[in-house]
């Protein structure tokens, strides 16, 4: 990177908030998977129960950790977007352009 210049890659953005909002779902759908485990699944008594000492504890992080993953997702997301409307009324201005166009010719919202 250019000292001083900051590059961002819109698509890239978008894609990585897309992607952590996936992960996050599938965090919430763990827990249906580990509650799943009962003893007859695992074959001993004891680890059926270490197993579910850890969901349980689990629990508590994962749904920190979904939070965590989705306000990321949305925060990437609404970056690529900012970022994208910044560079388009850039554009706009240095061309002259008044048409309400982005220089993909896409109308604006």
């Amino acid at each position: 990177m250019t000292e001083g210049r900051l590059r961002v890659s819109t698509e890239d953005l978008h894609t990585a908030g897309v992607g952590l909002r996936t992960v996050a779902t599938e965090f919430e759908g763990l827990d249906k998977l580990l509650d799943a485990y009962d003893r007859r699944t695992v074959g001993h008594k004891l680890l059926q129960e270490r197993l579910q000492e850890f969901s349980d504890g689990w629990n508590d992080n994962r749904e920190k950790m979904i939070e965590e993953i989705k306000g990321l997702g949305e925060v990437a997301k609404t970056a690529g977007e900012a970022y994208t409307q910044i560079d388009d009324e850039l554009y706009k201005a240095l061309v002259g352009d008044k048409s309400g166009k982005s220089r993909t010719g896409k109308d604006q919202k």
